[in-house]
Protein backbone atom coordinates (compact mmCIF):
# COMPACT_ATOMS: atom_id res chain seq x y z
CA UNK A 1 0.00 0.00 0.00
CA UNK A 2 1.38 2.88 -1.22
CA UNK A 3 -0.13 6.77 -1.72
CA UNK A 4 2.51 8.37 -3.15
CA UNK A 5 0.80 11.99 -2.94
CA UNK A 6 -0.52 11.66 0.86
CA UNK A 7 1.69 11.67 3.74
CA UNK A 8 0.17 11.93 7.51
CA UNK A 9 1.88 12.35 10.99
CA UNK A 10 2.64 8.79 12.56
CA UNK A 11 0.89 10.54 15.32
CA UNK A 12 -2.49 10.10 13.18
CA UNK A 13 -1.43 6.93 12.46
CA UNK A 14 -0.96 5.80 15.87
CA UNK A 15 -4.39 7.99 17.02
CA UNK A 16 -6.25 6.19 14.49
CA UNK A 17 -4.91 2.83 16.25
CA UNK A 18 -5.50 3.81 20.15
CA UNK A 19 -4.77 2.18 22.80
CA UNK A 20 -3.82 -0.74 20.77
CA UNK A 21 -0.81 0.83 20.00
CA UNK A 22 2.33 1.45 22.03
CA UNK A 23 5.81 3.58 21.13
CA UNK A 24 7.90 1.47 22.64
CA UNK A 25 11.00 3.53 20.57
CA UNK A 26 11.17 7.16 19.76
CA UNK A 27 10.81 10.79 21.27
CA UNK A 28 7.82 12.08 21.32
CA UNK A 29 9.03 14.47 18.75
CA UNK A 30 9.50 12.43 16.16
CA UNK A 31 5.24 11.63 16.41
CA UNK A 32 5.31 14.63 13.47
CA UNK A 33 7.40 12.56 11.48
CA UNK A 34 5.24 12.42 8.31
CA UNK A 35 4.42 8.50 6.53
CA UNK A 36 3.15 7.30 3.39
CA UNK A 37 2.44 4.15 2.91
CA UNK A 38 2.97 0.59 4.37
CA UNK A 39 4.39 -2.90 3.38
CA UNK A 40 4.13 -6.52 5.49
CA UNK A 41 7.78 -7.63 5.61
CA UNK A 42 8.05 -11.33 5.04
CA UNK A 43 11.26 -11.87 3.25
CA UNK A 44 14.29 -9.54 2.54
CA UNK A 45 13.03 -8.64 -1.35
CA UNK A 46 9.79 -6.99 0.77
CA UNK A 47 11.89 -4.14 2.63
CA UNK A 48 11.26 -0.90 0.41
CA UNK A 49 13.93 1.91 -0.18
CA UNK A 50 11.68 4.50 0.63
CA UNK A 51 12.30 5.12 4.51
CA UNK A 52 8.27 6.49 5.01
CA UNK A 53 7.08 3.74 4.25
CA UNK A 54 6.22 2.07 7.61
CA UNK A 55 7.11 -1.63 7.67
CA UNK A 56 4.50 -4.06 9.51
CA UNK A 57 6.51 -7.23 10.35
CA UNK A 58 4.32 -9.95 12.17
CA UNK A 59 6.71 -12.38 12.35
CA UNK A 60 8.59 -11.09 14.72
CA UNK A 61 7.06 -12.33 17.79
CA UNK A 62 9.70 -12.36 20.54
CA UNK A 63 11.70 -9.98 21.72
CA UNK A 64 15.50 -11.88 20.22
CA UNK A 65 13.31 -11.92 17.23
CA UNK A 66 12.81 -7.91 17.11
CA UNK A 67 16.87 -7.93 18.09
CA UNK A 68 17.93 -9.95 15.35
CA UNK A 69 15.47 -7.95 12.91
CA UNK A 70 17.14 -4.66 14.04
CA UNK A 71 20.87 -5.58 13.54
CA UNK A 72 20.26 -7.05 10.15
CA UNK A 73 18.53 -3.87 8.86
CA UNK A 74 20.88 -1.48 9.17
CA UNK A 75 21.02 2.28 8.41
CA UNK A 76 18.36 4.41 10.80
CA UNK A 77 14.77 6.23 10.48
CA UNK A 78 12.84 3.14 9.55
CA UNK A 79 9.27 2.52 11.37
CA UNK A 80 8.28 -0.40 12.30
CA UNK A 81 5.32 -2.04 13.55
CA UNK A 82 5.71 -5.25 15.54
CA UNK A 83 3.61 -7.38 17.97
CA UNK A 84 3.33 -6.60 21.78
CA UNK A 85 4.14 -10.43 22.12
CA UNK A 86 7.80 -9.57 21.72
CA UNK A 87 7.41 -8.61 25.72
CA UNK A 88 9.98 -5.98 26.00
CA UNK A 89 10.55 -2.94 27.97
CA UNK A 90 11.06 0.64 26.26
CA UNK A 91 14.29 0.98 27.67
CA UNK A 92 15.41 -3.13 25.87
CA UNK A 93 13.75 -1.98 22.69
CA UNK A 94 15.49 1.60 22.76
CA UNK A 95 19.10 -0.11 23.47
CA UNK A 96 18.56 -2.00 20.37
CA UNK A 97 16.56 0.47 17.93
CA UNK A 98 19.69 2.21 16.47
CA UNK A 99 17.89 5.31 15.20
CA UNK A 100 14.63 3.42 14.30
CA UNK A 101 10.91 3.78 15.42
CA UNK A 102 9.32 0.74 17.03
CA UNK A 103 5.74 0.43 17.32
CA UNK A 104 4.33 -2.65 19.52
CA UNK A 105 0.67 -3.61 18.57
CA UNK A 106 -1.92 -5.22 19.95
CA UNK A 107 -1.32 -9.31 19.50
CA UNK A 108 -5.38 -9.40 19.09
CA UNK A 109 -5.33 -7.10 15.66
CA UNK A 110 -4.15 -9.15 12.74
CA UNK A 111 -1.82 -7.79 9.70
CA UNK A 112 -5.08 -6.40 7.49
CA UNK A 113 -6.57 -4.33 10.70
CA UNK A 114 -3.34 -2.43 11.01
CA UNK A 115 -3.56 -2.06 6.97
CA UNK A 116 -6.47 -0.74 6.77
CA UNK A 117 -5.84 1.29 9.78
CA UNK A 118 -2.93 3.06 8.36
CA UNK A 119 -4.69 3.57 4.97
CA UNK A 120 -7.26 4.99 6.59
CA UNK A 121 -5.09 7.54 8.03
CA UNK A 122 -4.07 8.22 4.38
CA UNK A 123 -7.22 9.11 2.97
CA UNK A 124 -7.52 12.92 1.47
CA UNK A 125 -8.79 15.19 4.20
CA UNK A 126 -12.56 15.39 3.21
CA UNK A 127 -13.09 11.64 3.69
CA UNK A 128 -11.06 10.50 6.85
CA UNK A 129 -12.62 13.70 9.01
CA UNK A 130 -15.58 12.38 9.71
CA UNK A 131 -14.00 8.45 10.59
CA UNK A 132 -11.19 10.03 12.95
CA UNK A 133 -13.70 11.97 15.03
CA UNK A 134 -16.10 8.68 15.11
CA UNK A 135 -13.35 6.88 16.24
CA UNK A 136 -12.25 9.46 18.50
CA UNK A 137 -15.55 9.52 20.25
CA UNK A 138 -16.05 5.66 20.67
CA UNK A 139 -12.25 5.39 21.56
CA UNK A 140 -13.35 8.35 24.47
CA UNK A 141 -16.70 7.11 25.39
CA UNK A 142 -15.75 3.58 25.91
CA UNK A 143 -13.80 4.64 29.08
CA UNK A 144 -17.13 5.59 30.71
CA UNK A 145 -18.39 2.11 31.03
CA UNK A 146 -15.17 1.99 33.71
CA UNK A 147 -16.16 1.52 37.22
CA UNK A 148 -14.01 4.81 37.79
CA UNK A 149 -14.70 6.75 34.84
CA UNK A 150 -13.00 10.33 34.60
CA UNK A 151 -9.43 8.81 35.32
CA UNK A 152 -10.05 6.30 32.91
CA UNK A 153 -11.29 8.76 30.31
CA UNK A 154 -8.13 11.47 31.09
CA UNK A 155 -5.35 8.19 30.41
CA UNK A 156 -7.35 7.49 27.11
CA UNK A 157 -7.22 11.52 26.68
CA UNK A 158 -3.74 11.83 27.00
CA UNK A 159 -3.05 8.47 24.65
CA UNK A 160 -5.15 10.06 22.33
CA UNK A 161 -3.33 13.28 22.29
CA UNK A 162 0.53 12.14 23.47
CA UNK A 163 0.08 14.86 26.29
CA UNK A 164 -1.03 15.12 29.80
CA UNK A 165 -4.62 15.59 30.89
CA UNK A 166 -5.57 17.39 33.81
CA UNK A 167 -9.22 17.99 35.52
CA UNK A 168 -9.29 21.47 37.65
CA UNK A 169 -11.96 22.66 39.74
CA UNK A 170 -12.84 26.29 39.55
CA UNK A 171 -10.05 27.35 42.02
CA UNK A 172 -7.74 25.52 40.27
CA UNK A 173 -7.42 22.52 41.86
CA UNK A 174 -6.01 19.38 40.67
CA UNK A 175 -8.95 16.98 40.73
CA UNK A 176 -7.66 14.45 38.54
CA UNK A 177 -4.17 14.33 36.36
CA UNK A 178 -2.22 11.80 34.12
CA UNK A 179 1.26 13.17 35.12
CA UNK A 180 2.68 16.53 36.46
CA UNK A 181 2.01 19.93 35.11
CA UNK A 182 3.07 23.24 36.54
CA UNK A 183 -0.46 24.03 37.34
CA UNK A 184 -0.20 26.93 39.54
CA UNK A 185 1.12 28.94 35.98
CA UNK A 186 -1.20 27.39 33.59
CA UNK A 187 -4.38 28.11 35.33
CA UNK A 188 -3.27 31.96 35.83
CA UNK A 189 -3.57 31.66 32.11
CA UNK A 190 -6.65 29.73 32.29
CA UNK A 191 -8.08 31.95 34.43
CA UNK A 192 -7.96 35.13 32.55
CA UNK A 193 -10.78 34.57 30.51
CA UNK A 194 -14.45 32.89 30.63
CA UNK A 195 -14.05 31.79 27.16
CA UNK A 196 -15.60 27.94 26.88
CA UNK A 197 -12.25 27.00 25.09
CA UNK A 198 -9.13 28.63 24.64
CA UNK A 199 -5.70 27.64 23.83
CA UNK A 200 -2.34 27.86 26.04
CA UNK A 201 0.91 29.10 25.57
CA UNK A 202 3.32 30.17 28.30
CA UNK A 203 6.99 29.01 29.01
CA UNK A 204 7.11 26.39 26.62
CA UNK A 205 3.97 24.71 27.92
CA UNK A 206 1.52 24.20 25.02
CA UNK A 207 -2.35 22.95 25.08
CA UNK A 208 -6.19 23.53 25.05
CA UNK A 209 -8.74 24.28 27.86
CA UNK A 210 -12.21 22.90 27.62
CA UNK A 211 -14.88 24.53 30.11
CA UNK A 212 -16.26 22.23 32.60
CA UNK A 213 -19.92 22.92 32.91
CA UNK A 214 -21.35 22.63 36.78
CA UNK A 215 -23.84 19.88 37.04
CA UNK A 216 -25.82 21.42 39.40
CA UNK A 217 -27.32 24.80 37.89
CA UNK A 218 -26.90 27.05 40.69
CA UNK A 219 -23.35 27.12 40.20
CA UNK A 220 -21.33 28.97 37.54
CA UNK A 221 -18.70 25.94 36.23
CA UNK A 222 -16.89 23.12 37.72
CA UNK A 223 -13.21 23.70 36.51
CA UNK A 224 -11.44 22.97 33.12
CA UNK A 225 -10.54 20.26 31.48
CA UNK A 226 -6.35 20.62 30.46
CA UNK A 227 -4.42 19.12 27.62
CA UNK A 228 -0.98 19.94 27.64
CA UNK A 229 2.63 19.09 26.64
CA UNK A 230 6.10 21.13 25.44
CA UNK A 231 5.73 19.73 22.03
CA UNK A 232 6.19 22.09 19.53
CA UNK A 233 3.25 22.63 17.41
CA UNK A 234 0.65 21.40 19.87
CA UNK A 235 -2.34 21.04 20.39
CA UNK A 236 -3.30 20.13 16.03
CA UNK A 237 -7.25 20.39 15.33
CA UNK A 238 -7.18 16.38 15.99
CA UNK A 239 -5.87 17.26 19.87
CA UNK A 240 -8.08 19.95 20.17
CA UNK A 241 -11.30 18.02 19.24
CA UNK A 242 -10.69 15.36 21.33
CA UNK A 243 -9.83 17.66 24.54
CA UNK A 244 -14.02 19.18 23.98
CA UNK A 245 -15.20 15.37 23.22
CA UNK A 246 -13.82 14.47 26.62
CA UNK A 247 -14.89 17.39 28.35
CA UNK A 248 -18.61 16.80 26.88
CA UNK A 249 -17.88 13.27 28.88
CA UNK A 250 -16.73 14.94 31.80
CA UNK A 251 -19.99 17.34 32.35
CA UNK A 252 -21.91 13.80 31.27
CA UNK A 253 -20.45 11.40 34.27
CA UNK A 254 -20.89 14.28 37.00
CA UNK A 255 -24.31 14.68 35.83
CA UNK A 256 -24.93 11.29 36.28
CA UNK A 257 -23.07 11.12 39.59
CA UNK A 258 -25.11 13.91 40.93
CA UNK A 259 -28.58 12.54 39.90
CA UNK A 260 -27.14 9.09 41.42
CA UNK A 261 -26.45 10.40 44.38
CA UNK A 262 -30.05 12.12 44.89
CA UNK A 263 -31.51 9.47 44.18
CA UNK A 264 -29.49 7.23 46.59
CA UNK A 265 -29.55 10.19 49.24
CA UNK A 266 -33.62 10.03 48.71
CA UNK A 267 -34.06 6.15 49.27
CA UNK A 268 -31.95 6.70 52.61
CA UNK A 269 -34.02 9.34 53.52
CA UNK A 270 -37.62 7.57 52.78
CA UNK A 271 -35.68 4.59 54.93
CA UNK A 272 -34.79 6.86 57.90
CA UNK A 273 -38.23 8.13 57.55
CA UNK A 274 -40.02 4.93 57.62
CA UNK A 275 -37.90 4.09 60.82
CA UNK A 276 -38.62 7.36 62.96
CA UNK A 277 -42.25 6.29 62.12
CA UNK A 278 -42.37 3.08 63.76
CA UNK A 279 -44.16 3.92 67.25
CA UNK A 280 -46.50 1.07 68.29
CA UNK A 281 -44.95 -1.64 65.36
CA UNK A 282 -40.98 -1.51 66.26
CA UNK A 283 -40.80 -4.83 64.87
CA UNK A 284 -40.65 -4.83 60.98
CA UNK A 285 -38.01 -7.36 59.65
CA UNK A 286 -38.48 -5.80 56.02
CA UNK A 287 -37.40 -2.30 56.93
CA UNK A 288 -34.39 -3.91 59.35
CA UNK A 289 -33.41 -5.68 56.15
CA UNK A 290 -33.63 -2.48 53.93
CA UNK A 291 -31.58 -0.77 56.67
CA UNK A 292 -28.73 -3.72 56.46
CA UNK A 293 -28.65 -3.04 52.81
CA UNK A 294 -26.65 0.35 53.42
CA UNK A 295 -24.26 -1.36 55.64
CA UNK A 296 -25.76 -0.40 58.84
CA UNK A 297 -25.75 -3.23 61.65
CA UNK A 298 -27.35 -3.40 65.29
CA UNK A 299 -24.97 -5.49 66.04
CA UNK A 300 -22.38 -2.55 66.25
CA UNK A 301 -22.64 0.95 67.60
CA UNK A 302 -25.67 2.57 66.04
CA UNK A 303 -26.03 6.09 66.78
CA UNK A 304 -28.91 8.80 66.00
CA UNK A 305 -27.55 12.25 65.39
CA UNK A 306 -29.28 15.28 65.22
CA UNK A 307 -27.40 18.58 63.43
CA UNK A 308 -29.09 21.91 63.99
CA UNK A 309 -27.39 24.93 62.15
CA UNK A 310 -27.05 28.34 64.26
CA UNK A 311 -25.48 31.18 63.12
CA UNK A 312 -23.08 32.87 65.97
CA UNK A 313 -23.24 36.19 65.19
CA UNK A 314 -25.20 38.63 63.11
CA UNK A 315 -22.25 38.99 61.14
CA UNK A 316 -21.81 35.29 60.47
CA UNK A 317 -21.96 33.86 57.41
CA UNK A 318 -25.30 32.70 55.88
CA UNK A 319 -26.90 29.63 56.84
CA UNK A 320 -26.66 26.83 54.15
CA UNK A 321 -29.71 25.66 52.52
CA UNK A 322 -30.73 22.23 54.43
CA UNK A 323 -30.17 20.19 51.14
CA UNK A 324 -26.67 21.91 50.67
CA UNK A 325 -26.00 20.86 54.57
CA UNK A 326 -27.32 17.34 53.93
CA UNK A 327 -25.00 17.06 51.20
CA UNK A 328 -21.64 18.13 52.70
CA UNK A 329 -22.31 16.07 55.94
CA UNK A 330 -23.27 13.01 53.14
CA UNK A 331 -19.44 13.56 51.74
CA UNK A 332 -17.85 14.09 55.61
CA UNK A 333 -19.32 10.34 56.46
CA UNK A 334 -18.69 8.79 53.20
CA UNK A 335 -15.12 10.78 53.16
CA UNK A 336 -14.68 8.06 56.33
CA UNK A 337 -16.21 5.33 55.37
CA UNK A 338 -18.83 5.76 57.71
CA UNK A 339 -22.62 4.03 56.75
CA UNK A 340 -25.60 6.40 57.20
CA UNK A 341 -28.88 7.36 56.66
CA UNK A 342 -29.95 11.08 56.53
CA UNK A 343 -32.86 13.32 56.06
CA UNK A 344 -33.79 16.75 56.47
CA UNK A 345 -36.81 17.98 58.49
CA UNK A 346 -37.58 21.04 60.59
CA UNK A 347 -34.82 22.97 59.36
CA UNK A 348 -31.99 20.25 61.28
CA UNK A 349 -30.41 17.30 59.79
CA UNK A 350 -31.20 13.73 61.06
CA UNK A 351 -28.72 11.12 60.92
CA UNK A 352 -28.42 7.47 61.82
CA UNK A 353 -24.41 6.43 61.41
CA UNK A 354 -22.64 3.54 62.29
CA UNK A 355 -20.15 5.45 64.48
CA UNK A 356 -19.27 6.62 68.08
CA UNK A 357 -19.31 9.41 69.51
CA UNK A 358 -15.39 10.02 69.00
CA UNK A 359 -15.50 9.29 65.48
CA UNK A 360 -18.44 11.67 65.08
CA UNK A 361 -16.40 14.50 66.65
CA UNK A 362 -13.21 13.81 64.77
CA UNK A 363 -15.07 14.05 61.52
CA UNK A 364 -16.47 17.15 62.67
CA UNK A 365 -13.19 18.57 63.72
CA UNK A 366 -11.94 17.43 60.47
CA UNK A 367 -14.49 19.40 57.97
CA UNK A 368 -13.57 22.39 60.24
CA UNK A 369 -14.90 25.37 58.39
CA UNK A 370 -16.80 23.58 55.65
CA UNK A 371 -19.49 22.26 58.16
CA UNK A 372 -21.53 25.62 59.59
CA UNK A 373 -21.84 26.42 63.15
CA UNK A 374 -24.24 23.95 64.64
CA UNK A 375 -25.81 22.23 67.84
CA UNK A 376 -25.26 18.38 67.89
CA UNK A 377 -27.26 15.88 69.45
CA UNK A 378 -26.35 12.93 69.69
CA UNK A 379 -28.95 9.92 71.11
CA UNK A 380 -28.19 6.76 72.72
CA UNK A 381 -26.87 3.47 71.35
CA UNK A 382 -29.39 1.53 68.99
CA UNK A 383 -29.49 -2.02 69.37
CA UNK A 384 -32.38 -2.52 67.04
CA UNK A 385 -35.03 -1.49 65.13
CA UNK A 386 -37.27 0.43 67.35
CA UNK A 387 -34.55 1.82 69.56
CA UNK A 388 -34.06 4.03 66.59
CA UNK A 389 -36.88 6.46 67.60
CA UNK A 390 -35.99 6.89 71.08
CA UNK A 391 -32.23 7.56 70.05
CA UNK A 392 -33.69 10.55 67.52
CA UNK A 393 -35.64 12.07 70.63
CA UNK A 394 -32.39 12.17 72.77
CA UNK A 395 -30.75 13.67 70.05
CA UNK A 396 -33.48 16.20 69.86
CA UNK A 397 -33.37 16.59 73.49
CA UNK A 398 -29.94 17.23 73.14
CA UNK A 399 -30.38 20.15 70.90
CA UNK A 400 -33.02 21.78 72.83
CA UNK A 401 -30.45 21.08 75.93
CA UNK A 402 -27.70 23.02 74.28
CA UNK A 403 -29.82 25.83 72.71
CA UNK A 404 -30.43 26.93 76.43
CA UNK A 405 -26.83 27.82 76.64
CA UNK A 406 -25.04 30.35 74.38
CA UNK A 407 -21.49 30.00 75.49
CA UNK A 408 -21.66 26.11 76.12
CA UNK A 409 -20.50 23.40 73.89
CA UNK A 410 -22.17 22.82 70.39
CA UNK A 411 -22.27 18.96 70.93
CA UNK A 412 -23.66 16.84 73.20
CA UNK A 413 -24.17 13.05 73.35
CA UNK A 414 -27.26 10.83 75.29
CA UNK A 415 -24.40 10.22 77.73
CA UNK A 416 -23.94 13.95 78.75
CA UNK A 417 -27.22 14.56 80.22
CA UNK A 418 -28.06 15.71 83.18
CA UNK A 419 -29.52 13.82 85.93
CA UNK A 420 -32.94 15.68 85.05
CA UNK A 421 -32.42 14.96 81.51
CA UNK A 422 -31.75 11.79 81.50
CA UNK A 423 -34.97 11.26 83.58
CA UNK A 424 -36.66 12.85 80.90
CA UNK A 425 -35.47 10.63 78.21
CA UNK A 426 -35.89 7.36 79.94
CA UNK A 427 -39.62 7.84 81.21
CA UNK A 428 -40.47 8.05 77.33
CA UNK A 429 -41.78 11.22 75.71
CA UNK A 430 -45.47 9.88 75.22
CA UNK A 431 -45.17 10.16 79.16
CA UNK A 432 -43.31 13.58 79.42
CA UNK A 433 -45.72 14.76 76.47
CA UNK A 434 -48.90 14.60 78.86
CA UNK A 435 -47.37 15.48 82.13
CA UNK A 436 -46.50 18.46 80.48
CA UNK A 437 -49.51 19.23 78.70
CA UNK A 438 -51.36 19.32 82.36
CA UNK A 439 -48.97 20.89 83.78
CA UNK A 440 -49.22 23.27 81.72
CA UNK A 441 -52.47 23.32 80.86
CA UNK A 442 -53.45 26.51 83.04
CA UNK A 443 -51.52 28.74 80.09
CA UNK A 444 -54.05 27.30 77.42
CA UNK A 445 -55.29 30.40 75.55
CA UNK A 446 -52.62 32.68 76.59
CA UNK A 447 -50.30 32.17 73.61
CA UNK A 448 -48.31 35.49 74.80
CA UNK A 449 -47.15 33.92 77.69
CA UNK A 450 -45.88 30.82 76.75
CA UNK A 451 -44.26 32.77 73.40
CA UNK A 452 -42.59 34.23 76.63
CA UNK A 453 -41.45 31.74 78.38
CA UNK A 454 -40.22 29.76 75.31
CA UNK A 455 -38.09 32.25 74.17
CA UNK A 456 -37.04 33.32 78.11
CA UNK A 457 -34.98 29.49 77.68
CA UNK A 458 -33.99 29.57 74.24
CA UNK A 459 -31.56 32.88 75.14
CA UNK A 460 -30.28 31.08 77.89
CA UNK A 461 -32.68 32.79 81.10
CA UNK A 462 -31.26 36.65 79.80
CA UNK A 463 -33.96 38.35 79.76
CA UNK A 464 -32.20 41.47 77.27
CA UNK A 465 -31.53 39.06 75.16
CA UNK A 466 -35.08 37.29 74.56
CA UNK A 467 -36.93 40.70 74.66
CA UNK A 468 -35.06 41.69 71.64
CA UNK A 469 -35.75 38.27 69.76
CA UNK A 470 -39.35 39.16 70.41
CA UNK A 471 -38.66 43.08 69.54
CA UNK A 472 -40.39 43.74 73.11
CA UNK A 473 -39.50 46.16 75.27
CA UNK A 474 -37.25 44.06 78.46
CA UNK A 475 -40.18 45.16 80.95
CA UNK A 476 -43.13 43.63 79.11
CA UNK A 477 -41.59 40.36 78.83
CA UNK A 478 -40.44 40.33 83.12
CA UNK A 479 -44.69 41.26 83.15
CA UNK A 480 -45.36 38.24 80.85
CA UNK A 481 -42.81 35.90 82.47
CA UNK A 482 -44.09 37.22 86.19
CA UNK A 483 -47.80 36.80 84.92
CA UNK A 484 -46.98 33.09 83.66
CA UNK A 485 -45.37 32.15 87.27
CA UNK A 486 -48.90 33.43 89.04
CA UNK A 487 -50.93 31.56 87.20
CA UNK A 488 -48.59 28.41 87.15
CA UNK A 489 -47.83 28.74 91.35
CA UNK A 490 -44.61 28.84 90.61
CA UNK A 491 -40.98 30.84 91.24
CA UNK A 492 -38.90 30.61 88.17
CA UNK A 493 -35.70 31.73 90.93
CA UNK A 494 -36.07 28.25 91.86
CA UNK A 495 -34.09 25.53 90.30
CA UNK A 496 -36.90 23.02 90.36
CA UNK A 497 -39.41 25.43 88.65
CA UNK A 498 -36.95 26.23 86.30
CA UNK A 499 -35.99 22.55 85.25
CA UNK A 500 -40.26 21.81 85.31
CA UNK A 501 -40.98 24.66 82.80
CA UNK A 502 -38.02 23.94 80.66
CA UNK A 503 -38.87 20.21 80.77
CA UNK A 504 -42.92 20.69 79.63
CA UNK A 505 -41.99 23.32 77.65
CA UNK A 506 -39.43 20.89 75.90
CA UNK A 507 -41.79 18.24 75.64
CA UNK A 508 -44.71 19.81 73.67
CA UNK A 509 -42.13 21.30 71.38
CA UNK A 510 -40.40 17.69 70.42
CA UNK A 511 -44.19 16.71 70.79
CA UNK A 512 -44.90 19.42 67.52
CA UNK A 513 -41.18 18.01 65.91
CA UNK A 514 -42.81 14.71 65.65
CA UNK A 515 -46.18 15.12 64.47
CA UNK A 516 -46.73 14.05 60.72
CA UNK A 517 -45.75 16.07 57.52
CA UNK A 518 -48.81 18.31 55.94
CA UNK A 519 -49.93 16.41 53.11
CA UNK A 520 -48.99 16.85 49.54
CA UNK A 521 -51.88 18.24 46.95
CA UNK A 522 -53.38 14.84 46.14
CA UNK A 523 -52.59 12.74 48.99
CA UNK A 524 -55.22 10.63 50.25
CA UNK A 525 -55.93 8.49 53.59
CA UNK A 526 -55.42 5.22 51.30
CA UNK A 527 -51.58 6.28 50.32
CA UNK A 528 -50.18 7.92 53.00
CA UNK A 529 -46.70 7.39 53.63
CA UNK A 530 -44.92 5.17 56.27
CA UNK A 531 -43.95 8.55 58.11
CA UNK A 532 -47.53 9.73 58.42
CA UNK A 533 -48.23 8.19 61.61
CA UNK A 534 -50.33 10.35 64.13
CA UNK A 535 -48.31 11.24 66.88
CA UNK A 536 -49.62 12.33 70.23
CA UNK A 537 -52.19 15.32 71.03
CA UNK A 538 -49.57 18.47 71.74
CA UNK A 539 -51.35 21.62 72.96
CA UNK A 540 -51.81 24.45 69.83
CA UNK A 541 -48.95 26.88 71.54
CA UNK A 542 -48.37 28.33 68.39
CA UNK A 543 -46.11 31.73 68.32
CA UNK A 544 -47.94 34.67 67.41
CA UNK A 545 -46.72 38.27 65.87
CA UNK A 546 -44.93 40.35 68.06
CA UNK A 547 -47.38 43.22 66.12
CA UNK A 548 -50.36 43.16 68.41
CA UNK A 549 -52.35 45.83 70.88
CA UNK A 550 -51.04 45.92 74.38
CA UNK A 551 -47.53 44.96 73.57
CA UNK A 552 -44.64 47.78 74.41
CA UNK A 553 -42.03 48.15 71.94
CA UNK A 554 -38.31 48.65 72.75
CA UNK A 555 -36.82 52.10 71.58
CA UNK A 556 -36.43 51.99 68.06
CA UNK A 557 -38.19 49.30 66.99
Amino acid sequence: MNHDSISVPLGTVLTDLGAAATLLAGEDSQLSRQVRGATVFLKPEDLPDDTDIVIVCPRLETYADLKGFLAQLGGAGRVLFVSSTVAATVEEVQAVASGHLVVAVDASLNVADIIVSISRSMEVPEESVSRRLSSLQRALSQAMTEPDPIPALLNRLAHVCNATAVLVDRSGLTVQATGPVPMSLLFGEIARTEADSQKVDIDGWRGVAARISAPIQDESHFGWLLVTTRRPNFPDAYSTSAAHVAATLVEASQRMAVAARQQERAIRTAVLEEALALRREPHNPELAGRISAFGLSFAEELRTIVFRPIRSSVASRPLPPIDELSELLGMALESQSVSYLMTARDKTVTITAQCSIQTLRRIVIAEGNKLPNAHIGIGRKVHALGDILDSYQDAQLAVRTLRRNSRGPKIMAYEDFSYATRLFADVGFDKMITWAQEFLKPLEGRELLVEGLQTYFEHAQNINAAADALEIHHNSLRYRLAKAEEILEINLREPGAVSSVFLALTALELGRLQQPRPKSSGETAGNRKPSDVEATDVLPYARPPAQRGGVVQAPGR
